[in-house]
C-alpha cells in the first residue's frame, strides 16, 4: 500500500465515531434558535453553563457557594445552571447540544477549540472592551480569536517546559540546567542510569510522563517549528522532522528512557521519587511533588528547552459564548466574570493551572508555587495547539504518529508526510462541509 493509500485509510478511520459526529454538527449549525432576548438590554435570564473545570465536590462548592453569588449578586435577573464534565466528554457534550438545538449559553473549551466552532458561527464574537484584553499575554490570546475576531477569553492555562532537579544535577557535575536543545539532549545521556542487569534505574530526561502529542508539540516549538502556516500543515517540514526525530532518538537511539517507564496516568512523577534527572513536564508537577515528596520541593528548577528559540506550550481553558443562546447580554456578562481575575486565580489554584492574567504573578498561590510562577512569566513565550477549524479531527492521529515514531515502527519523515496528507484531506473536508 502506498503512502497515499495508507493516508486514505487513515482518514477514513480519523473521520469515524465522534469525529464525524462533531463535523456533523458543526456543518448543521450557525443560526440562532430565537433572536436574543436581552441584546442592548440588561442582562436578564436562565443561563446554562458548561465546564470542565471546578471538579468535583471541592470544585462545585468552591463555584456555586462562593463564586457564582458574586455574580448573581450584581446581576439578580440572571440565574445560572451548571453542567459539569471532563475533558474527555467536553467535545460530546458540546456536539450534543449542537445536535439537539440545545447547547449550553456559555461554554469553556480548550485551547486549539476556538478555530473549529468559531469558523462554523458556533459561538458569538465577545462584546469586550479594549482593555479587557490588556492583561493578557498577546500569546495567550491568538487562540482566544478566528478571523481577527475575539471569541474567547483565557481562564486557566497548563504550560509545559523542562524541569530539573537540582541535587541530580550538582551530583553529576552540572551546575545549571541544560541552555541549549543540543546540551539538554547530553545533559539527558549523562544523567542515565541503568543497572549491571541493563535495567534503567534513571532517565536523563523524562519525556512521556505527560501525553506524547503535547510533548512533541512542546518540543517542536523548543526547535522553532510550527503545527501549521497559512491554513496547511507544516510539522513535516525539516524542523518538525528533526524535533520528532530527537525525541525518538532518545529512546531508540540514545537509550535515555524505555517505553513504559512512564505514562500520563501515573500515580507518581519520576523526577520526585528520583528515578528522573529532567522532565518534560507540567506547571502542576509543582503540587503532585508536594503530595509525594515535599522533600524534594527545594530541588525542582524550570527551564527553558531552548533558549536560543524561548518557548513554553501553552494549553489551557478558554471561556466562550454560544451563538445560539437566547440571552447573549446575560451570556457575555457570565464570560466576562469567569474571565476575571478571582475567577481565574481560584480556579488555577484549585487545579494546580497557571492563571491566565499577568497581574496575578504577585498573588500567594502564584509566589508560593514556582512552577505556576515559571509559565506565568513566560506566556510571553507561548505557544499553543490548533490553529486551524479542523484540529479537532486531527489531535488523536498526530498522538498515533508520535507513538508510530517513538516506538520504532515509523520514520519521522514518513510519518509526519503521512499525517500531512490526512490533515490536508480533513482541512479539505471541513472547509467544504
Amino acid at each position: 500500500m502506498d503512502a497515499r493509500s495508507r493516508g486514505l485509510t487513515r482518514r477514513s478511520l480519523l473521520m469515524g465515531g465522534a469525529a464525524a459526529a462533531g463535523a456533523a454538527a458543526l456543518g448543521a449549525c450557525g443560526a440562532r434558535l430565537e433572536s436574543p432576548s436581552d441584546t442592548g438590554g440588561p442582562p436578564e435570564g436562565h443561563l446554562n453553563l458548561l465546564t470542565p473545570i471546578f471538579p468535583g465536590a471541592e470544585g462545585k462548592a468552591l463555584f456555586e457557594q462562593q463564586l457564582l453569588p458574586q455574580f448573581t449578586a450584581r446581576y439578580p435577573a440572571v440565574s445560572v445552571e451548571v453542567d459539569y464534565t471532563t475533558y474527555n466528554y467536553l467535545n460530546q457534550k458540546i456536539t450534543t447540544g449542537l445536535t439537539t438545538g440545545i447547547p449550553a449559553d456559555v461554554i469553556m473549551l480548550g485551547v486549539g477549540w476556538v478555530e473549529p466552532f468559531a469558523s462554523r458561527q458556533v459561538l458569538s464574537e465577545l462584546t469586550v472592551p479594549p482593555t479587557a484584553v490588556t492583561g493578557y499575554a498577546e500569546r495567550v490570546l491568538a487562540p482566544c480569536r478566528w478571523g481577527g475576531k475575539l471569541f474567547a477569553l483565557p481562564v486557566v492555562l497548563d504550560t509545559r517546559f523542562g524541569i530539573a532537579r537540582r541535587d541530580i544535577l550538582a551530583q553529576a557535575g552540572f551546575d545549571r540546567p541544560p541552555a541549549s536543545i543540543d546540551e539538554l539532549r547530553d545533559y539527558a545521556i549523562a544523567l542515565t542510569q541503568r543497572g549491571s542487569n541493563g535495567a534503567l534505574t534513571r532517565t536523563g530526561l523524562d519525556v512521556q510522563s505527560i501525553d506524547p502529542r503535547q510533548m512533541f508539540e512542546t518540543v517542536l516549538f523548543a526547535f522553532g517549528g510550527d503545527l501549521f502556516r497559512a491554513g496547511r500543515p507544516a510539522f513535516n517540514d525539516p524542523i518538525g522532522v528533526a524535533a520528532l526525530q530527537w525525541v525518538a532518538d532518545l529512546q531508540l537511539k540514545d537509550r535515555v528512557i524505555d517505553a513504559g517507564f512512564s505514562n500520563p496516568n501515573s500515580t507518581t512523577l519520576p523526577l520526585a521519587d528520583g528515578r528522573a534527572a529532567m522532565s518534560i513536564g507540567h506547571n502542576n508537577a509543582w503540587i503532585t511533588t508536594s503530595k509525594q515528596r515535599p522533600e524534594v520541593l527545594g530541588q525542582l528548577q524550570p527551564f527553558l528547552l531552548n533558549p536560543a528559540k524561548p518557548s513554553v506550550f501553552a494549553g489551557g481553558t478558554l471561556v466562550t459564548v454560544s451563538a445560539a443562546s437566547r440571552h447573549q447580554s446575560a451570556a457575555q456578562a457570565l464570560a466576562a466574570f469567569i474571565a476575571s481575575p478571582q475567577v481565574s486565580l481560584l480556579g488555577a489554584a484549585q487545579r494546580g493551572n497557571v492563571p491566565a492574567l499577568t497581574e496575578l504573578e504577585n498573588t500567594p498561590y502564584v509566589r508560593d508555587h514556582p512552577l505556576v510562577k515559571f509559565g506565568l512569566e513566560n506566556l510571553k513565550y507561548g505557544r499553543s495547539e490548533g490553529g486551524i477549524p479542523a484540529w479537532l479531527s486531527l489531535r488523536e492521529e498526530l498522538l498515533n504518529t508520535v507513538q508510530s515514531v517513538t516506538t520504532g515502527r515509523q520514520g519521522a519523515q514518513e510519518a509526519l508526510d503521512q499525517l500531512a496528507t490526512v490533515a490536508d484531506a480533513a482541512i479539505a473536508d471541513f472547509g467544504t462541509s
